[in-house]
């Protein structure tokens, strides 16, 4: 059959675009096709066949534990137990000592509502809720129970490198693995591909008749059949032979595959339409360890140098900057100002990419066990006079199977000292009461009070929205903040004082672990739990009345509630700039501060801290490696030039933060009238995920914020830093591009002052 190379075209379900109701139409249609079968026609179904290659290549079936890396919703996992089972229990009769079959459901983005629903009614099936990255996933059997790892028609999806990684944490953890696939790379299953187009009509008239969106854009505008077809086409594009499979397996340099057999082939299920095209790899003795070899010592004469890295500020974002560095094996130093840590503060909000970095620090399960941390379940907006819902947005397990980490609420004083302790835990000096009085940026050196120089070979300037260390780069009125014209009313309330009220609707907001927002002329409310329920968080926010330059004020509640007089009385209980001068530069509020109308405030510094810290440590490697090898590299250079790429990858992400918040005040705050009641109309079919927005328009917003793995684009952005680095070198070493003077230092740079 004619074959052409494999290309790696993208599905249109694997478009954060797509609409949640058609990604999810077209999982449950494949689903469906694993059932079909034609009395007279077929020879069993998808899923009849698939269990018969499993019992054919894996006799002991019932000694292991199958582990779907790739669930999604189910798909034919379900179909599977029941028909494995099945025959189990006819094979064995009365005898009630046979162990079933059993599966394991992961993924890298958990459907958990979906998943609690099979395990009810299928025991035999269990999950695990937190994200599983296929290419890491741990061993789930005991010793005395075998494991292997099965892929239903999903393989396709991942890339060379993806893939390779699969494969080998296949091999090293499990005892056997399957991967099934019901599209091939030929000329036949192309050509048969369009099929599929009228399988989706029958789908929808027997499980959507009752949609009116399925029926109007399958029937009508066939968009659910055609999506259907054009993913089956890239399907076949980029499915994988068996060889190329086993070509994979042969490249993993670092995994022994003796004792390990490998077999492929193809069922048909609907000659000549469906076919189900297998490889099995399963281990036939015990696995024995390799024995390592000893690695090549590289000697020199040159002892590496380890970075210190000098931060001014120990809030979230210099925490966080500080945890990052050290976990890339960098010196670091962190100073703080005040003479205690502030333990002061209110409920804090923590977005999907805010948990992702905490997760990659292995630190989000301690903001939810220790730091009393919640996952958000709802957010509740409501009419700000009579408190009528606009209103509920879902969010709990749909924000991680969108964004692949949870949003929580959590109070920021945990939050902090959460961040404080991991720190300390990993060895970071942290310096408290020190007053710093200026920067030496040809050193780079932090001058302090007194007269000692702290020297270091980067400072950092996390101090917060009045910064010191911005104004000794900035310098002038650019350092300074710019006033918003807006004010918050900000109270902690204790569980027991809004359950004493006796208030239906408080008891009702209490039990609710959601974000409610009352919205309204000019201002807006805000209230949530912290410390795990036992405190609620109140935030009301108006225009500002203070006297200018004033930054805090005690506030009575009496002039709290006239501010708010007219509204349900349930709830009356800047400027851009990112400066690199040098090897200093500037993160978080002391670089891009922001309104508090999107929660990203503090998951930007959080953003900004991880990515610098990896930046220097992927630094760090580079010029170990480039010394090891005898190249001349100048470290100083160097560090300069990846703070400018930090301000390059940074800069454009928190200037459309900034702008983003700005808007949402003014959607927040619209005044009564007909744009407002266009706002609450729209507002009802809003969502931040697929699943949940049936505007669609925002939720695609939402993923340009939530949705961007950071720390995958500054490693991209460094590649690429580094290719042009060792071309630069090589041209200037054949003498056409000669060593400039301004290469020795960095000059002041505007950054983001437009």
């Amino acid at each position: 059959m004619l074959k052409w190379p494999r290309i790696q075209f993208y599905e249109l379900g694997d478009q954060s675009w797509l609409p949640g109701w058609l990604h999810q139409h077209e999982q449950f249609t494949l689903t469906q096709l694993w059932h079909l079968s034609i009395p007279g026609w077929s020879h069993g179904s998808l899923a009849t066949q698939a269990c018969t290659v499993i019992r054919e290549h894996l006799p002991d079936v019932s000694s292991y534990l199958f582990v779907d890396l790739c669930a999604g919703a189910g798909g034919p996992t379900p179909l599977l137990e029941r028909e494995l089972n099945r025959a189990l229990e006819q094979a064995n009769g009365s005898d009630s000592s046979a162990r079933p079959v059993r599966f394991l459901l992961t993924d890298l983005f958990p459907h958990l509502e979906v998943w609690k629903g099979i395990t009810k009614k299928q025991p035999n099936i269990s999950y695990i809720p937190s994200a599983v990255d296929a290419r890491d996933a741990p061993r789930y059997t005991p010793k005395d129970r075998k494991e292997c790892r099965i892929f239903n028609i999903c393989f396709h999806h991942f890339k060379d490198e993806d893939a390779q990684g699969i494969l080998q944490n296949a091999v090293e953890e499990a005892d056997a693995f399957v991967i099934f696939e019901i599209t091939a790379r030929d000329l036949w299953t192309c050509l048969c591909s369009p099929l599929v187009f009228f399988f989706a009509y029958a789908v929808t008239l027997r499980w959507y008749w009752w949609s009116p969106v399925h029926l109007f854009f399958t029937y009508v505008v066939p968009v659910a059949p055609v999506a259907l077809w054009v993913d089956g086409l890239i399907s076949c594009l980029r499915t994988r032979t068996p060889e190329e499979i086993s070509a994979l397996l042969q490249r993993q340099a670092v995994v022994d595959v003796t004792g390990w057999k490998f077999a492929s082939g193809s069922r048909t299920v609907q000659w000549p339409f469906i076919t189900l095209h297998y490889y099995v790899g399963r281990k036939r003795k015990k696995k024995q360890k390799k024995q390592q070899m000893t690695p090549v010592q590289i000697t020199s004469t040159y002892k590496v140098h380890t970075m210190k890295i000098i931060i001014i500020g120990a809030g979230l974002g210099g925490l966080t900057t500080a945890i990052a560095c050290t976990q890339q094996s960098l010196d670091v130093l962190v100073l703080e100002k005040s003479p205690h840590l502030q333990t002061a503060g209110a409920g804090i909000q923590i977005p999907p990419n805010g948990t992702r970095i905490m997760r990659d620090l292995g630190l989000l399960p301690k903001l939810l066990h220790e730091g009393g941390g919640k996952v958000l379940e709802h957010v509740d907006f409501r009419r700000y006079a009579s408190g009528q819902i606009l209103r509920s947005m879902p969010f709990g397990a749909g924000m991680v199977r969108e964004f692949g980490a949870p949003w929580l609420i959590i109070h920021r004083a945990d939050y902090h000292r959460v961040l404080y302790e991991e720190a300390v835990r990993l060895g970071v000096e942290v310096r408290l009461g020190v007053e710093v009085e200026g920067v030496d940026f040809e050193g780079p050196a932090v001058l302090l009070a007194g007269g000692e120089r702290v020297p270091g070979d980067v400072v950092l300037g996390a101090d917060g929205l009045w910064s010191q260390v911005r104004g000794f780069v900035v310098g002038g009125d650019g350092a300074m903040p710019q006033e918003t014209g807006d004010l918050a009313y900000r109270a902690v309330i204790p569980r027991s004082e809004l359950e004493a009220l006796g208030d239906e609707k408080v008891d009702e907001l209490c039990r609710r672990v959601a974000v409610t927002s009352y919205l309204g002329p000019r201002k807006h409310t805000i209230f949530y739990p912290v410390r795990g329920g036992g405190e609620f968080n109140l935030v009301l926010l108006r225009p500002d009345d203070l006297p200018s330059g004033m930054r805090r004020e005690e506030a009575g509640v009496q002039e709290m509630r006239e501010s708010y007089a007219g509204w349900d009385p349930t709830y009356l209980l800047c400027r851009l700039l990112t400066e690199i001068q040098g090897r200093v530069a500037l993160l978080g509020d002391a670089c891009h501060p922001t309104l508090p109308y999107q929660a990203q405030g503090a998951a930007m510094a959080v953003e900004d801290g991880a990515v610098i810290g990896r930046l220097l440590g992927l630094l760090q490697s580079h010029l170990s490696l480039s010394r090891s090898e005898g190249k001349g590299v100048a470290t100083a250079d160097s560090i300069a030039s990846i703070l400018k790429l930090y301000e390059q990858v940074r800069k454009g992400r928190t200037t459309r933060n900034v702008r983003a918040a700005r808007i949402n005040r003014f959607l927040l705050h619209i005044a009564d009238g007909i744009v407002q009641r266009l706002r609450d109309f729209l507002l009802r079919y809003m969502g931040v995920t697929r699943e949940s927005d049936w505007s669609w328009l925002f939720s695609f917003s939402m993923r340009q914020t939530l949705g961007l793995d950071v720390i995958r684009d500054c490693e991209t952005a460094f590649e690429e830093w580094a290719r042009e680095s060792a071309a630069e070198e090589v041209r200037r070493i054949q003498g056409r591009l000669p060593l400039r003077p301004s290469h020795l230092r960095q000059p002041r740079t505007s950054g983001m002052l437009d």
